[in-house]
């Protein structure tokens, strides 16, 4: 999504730290009083979507941990019973279109026998980009990856591999690339490889380049709060080894940081710690905490050959509402050398019109610490329609200070 307007990474008030910490406390108490209301509620419920469902624990459906790319076969059946929109009588069980490929492979089929198994996905997605304001258009392929995992016994091997075409400067996809075309070339891109053991049923221990544990998996990458905290999963994965952990109503995950080894010189490599803890207070209501710290001899992303030590610090929540409404909320602060304090956040409201159509409404904010920027705010206003079994359309419209007004269509097939 690099065509996507950005307004700078860097945005901030031109007031001391300690008058900016000041001005931090009302979104701090307005999101206090938020998970207050939700915490009372009698129905109080959450979810990047399913927890309206009450299912939070993401490692359930997911061969990452945390959430998000390969489906586990409970995730493949529960993305046909509750996700995709249902056209006449319900029918009883696991339409075998829900598995890989529309059904080649059956959605409760592990492939392999004696305990182990097969995952395998994959996601195409093209993206158009129109601004009406001058009537610029756009479209291309924002993704073509396959992935998958292997586990035999309480060992597993996973990742991703896909092509993708980065324009120079892009801050986007290059940290992902195995080859190095220029121009309009494609190049190979790998976003996650691992090796991995469970301990546990509750503990899981990974090493390979993997999604930085950190705040709320969301698929929008561009959010502020994403790109600041530069924790996407588009292509702000980082090698290193990760402990991720589900024990009752506590579930986290915490990753040291060894760098990046598809980026170079090692000067641009970050170093450090990522993690995050969620605790439910109730199954359908996740408050959680968020850390981030990393130092490199250099920073890639402003090309500065000077040390810069970086790191984002906050809190999160997903609540469902009622059945049909989930909130999810996220703010931190951010700190990198040679800027001063800066803060990101969020909030976003998904409403189930039907199974299968959502309506969706996000807020964001940034100040990032750029002297001489004042925090900016954006919105987005979203359509997103399961329409059938592997295939989604979203549309978004997207308005942001300092930039164009967007509206940005995608249509999205999962193997």
């Amino acid at each position: 999504m690099d065509c996507v307007a950005r307004s700078p990474r860097a945005r901030s008030f031109n007031e001391r730290p300690r008058a900016r910490l000041r001005a931090l406390w009302p979104l701090f108490a307005a999101l206090g009083s938020a998970l207050f209301v939700l915490v009372s509620a009698a129905d109080a419920q959450a979810y990047s979507w399913m927890i309206r469902h009450g299912q939070g624990n993401c490692s359930n459906c997911h061969a990452d941990p945390s959430g998000g790319e390969t489906l586990t076969l409970r995730g493949r059946m529960e993305s046909a019973r509750l996700l995709d929109m249902q056209y006449g009588e319900p029918k009883e069980g696991t339409p075998r279109s829900a598995g890989f490929l529309w059904g080649l492979i059956a959605p409760d089929d592990p492939v392999l026998g004696g305990g182990s198994r097969l995952l395998l996905g994959g996601s195409l997605r093209v993206l158009s980009v129109t601004e009406p304001a001058t009537r610029d258009f756009s479209a291309f392929p924002m993704q073509l990856d396959a992935y998958g995992e292997l586990k035999v016994g309480a060992l597993r091997a996973g990742g991703s591999l896909g092509v993708a075409r980065a324009k120079a400067g892009s801050p986007h996809i290059r940290a992902a690339q195995v080859t190095t075309n220029q121009g309009e070339e494609m190049n190979l891109i790998s976003r996650t490889h691992y090796l991995g053991y469970d301990v546990s049923p509750g503990v899981l221990i990974r090493a390979g380049r993997l999604n930085l544990p950190f705040g709320v998996r969301v698929p929008e990458h561009v959010l502020w709060t994403r790109e600041a905290t530069q924790t996407d999963r588009e292509s702000d994965q980082q090698h290193g080894l990760a402990v991720a952990f589900t024990t009752g109503a506590l579930r986290g995950e915490l990753m040291a940081i060894a760098g990046n080894y598809q980026v170079n010189p090692d000067d641009f490599r970050e170093r450090g710690y990522s993690g995050f803890a969620e605790y439910f207070a109730t199954p359908k209501l996740a408050l959680g905490v968020s850390s981030l710290v990393t130092h490199a001899k250099a920073d890639r992303l402003t090309n500065v050959a000077e040390e810069t030590t970086r790191g984002a610090h906050g809190v999160f929540a997903r609540a469902g509402v009622t059945r049909e409404l989930v909130l999810l909320a996220e703010l931190d602060l951010l700190h990198r050398s040679r800027r001063d304090l800066g803060y990101t956040g969020f909030i976003q409201a998904d409403y189930e019109l039907i199974q299968g159509l959502h309506l969706g409404a996000t807020g964001e904010l940034l100040s990032s610490g750029d002297e001489g920027r004042d925090a900016s705010l954006g919105g987005w206003l979203s359509v997103i329609w399961h329409f059938l079994p592997h295939l989604d359309m979203r549309v978004d419209g997207l308005l942001r200070q300092g930039a164009e007004a967007q509206i940005l269509t995608q249509l999205h097939a999962y193997l």
